[in-house]
């Protein structure tokens, strides 16, 4: 009789409390089993308009007499309801597109598809985007791995002789690398190296190096290394801004946020290897992942947690009522609120030869039961 009269108490108070819940909703995903082609349009002349001032026709340059070249762009949605856009740019027109992105066999199984980006020339760059910016409490995963895009020795995956021009007058030589996952706060497209460097909110990216010049967490010391660094940073939206670099790196390294200008790298990356990347926003807080086995710190994960607002982080507030009035920052921009898109890949076109694979992309979103 007692065990009636509880059960009925329980469901008495469950109709009459408010019992709903919340969790991670998949709103999308992509893993390459279905999706055979990405681009499925034609190379138009860019004429990608100079309103921001270091695109690539911009006034950063022009006023310096620098013209930019005739290039080509390439635009493609894909995937579920075209939530994914892929972007590509080439000086020749005649690149096949199936080069630069295609759909392959896993290099480490031969029974998955993935996605096999690619840049044979240094003035090639594509991405992968989100098609819409991102909105609410949201994570974004994928799996990246068996990258080539530079080695961070001698010519450091190059052919030999590359350099940055227009844009730069240096060596392309020097830098070499991908962006695992990078949150931005403008529609991404392929830009020159300047125009990404104003550009990146929260990264995770990799920048093969030579000589050295990253301090990477050996799991004793922090040893100088460009051969293969995992950056986890975020922008200092404080810190002062130079036109060519943008805004210094808050980095994260050896388990901790280290101060602003600070260059460090959590770990390094095998080439044989695949990896799992997760960026998460709950209100203005980030939350940055990537696991796996790595060349100093073996199977792990590291995770990095950082508040937004409270370290000023660039660009961070999507509306205007979540800027922090105490962030003060130089800017060449004047907007009061900065969208989130989300992309991977190389984003250069006057940097970085190499190629790499992508796998198992997914959007997730926060939903109560309210909302469902």
């Amino acid at each position: 009789m007692k065990q009636i009269i509880y059960n009925n108490l329980f469901l008495i108070l469950f109709l009459l409390c408010d019992c709903s819940y919340a969790e991670w909703k998949i709103l999308y995903q992509e893993d390459f089993e279905q999706t055979k082609v990405i681009h499925s349009n034609e190379w138009q002349e860019d004429s990608f308009p100079d309103r921001d001032r270091y695109s690539e026709k911009g006034s950063f340059f022009t006023d310096q007499c620098i013209e930019s070249p005739k290039g080509f762009r390439l635009s493609s949605k894909f995937g579920q309801k075209g939530w994914l856009t892929a972007e590509s740019y080439s000086l020749n027109r005649c690149t096949d597109p199936e080069i630069l992105l295609s759909v392959v066999t896993d290099p480490g199984d031969k029974h998955n598809n993935v996605l096999r980006l690619s840049s044979p020339e240094h003035t090639d760059a594509t991405l992968i985007r989100s098609s819409d910016q991102l909105t609410g409490k949201y994570r974004i995963s994928l799996k990246v791995g068996f990258a080539d895009f530079g080695s961070g020795t001698c010519l450091n995956g190059y052919d030999g002789g590359e350099t940055a021009k227009p844009w730069l007058d240096q060596s392309a030589i020097n830098e070499n690398g991908f962006y695992w996952l990078t949150i931005a706060d403008t529609v991404p497209r392929p830009h020159n190296n300047i125009w990404w460097h104003h550009h990146r909110k929260i990264v995770i990216d990799t920048d093969n190096h030579f000589p050295a010049w990253i301090k990477v967490w050996n799991g004793e010391e922090f040893i100088d290394s460009g051969k293969h660094p995992i950056m986890m940073f975020a922008l200092d939206g404080n810190g002062k801004s130079y036109p060519e670099t943008g805004k210094p790196f808050i980095s994260f390294s050896h388990w901790k946020w280290h101060p602003s200008g600070e260059i460090k790298a959590v770990d390094a990356y095998l080439p044989d290897q695949w990896y799992e990347v997760v960026i998460e926003r709950d209100q203005n807080v980030f939350t940055l992942k990537i696991s796996g086995r790595f060349a100093h710190g073996g199977y792990r994960d590291y995770v990095a947690t950082i508040d937004a607002s409270k370290n000023c982080i660039w660009h961070y507030n999507r509306m205007t009522d979540q800027k922090n009035p105490g962030c003060h920052s130089q800017s060449d921009y004047e907007n009061d609120a900065w969208p989130d898109y989300f992309f991977f890949g190389d984003p250069h076109i006057n940097y970085y030869e190499g190629h790499v694979y992508y796998d198992d992309i997914k959007l997730e979103v926060w939903l109560d039961e309210k909302q469902k």
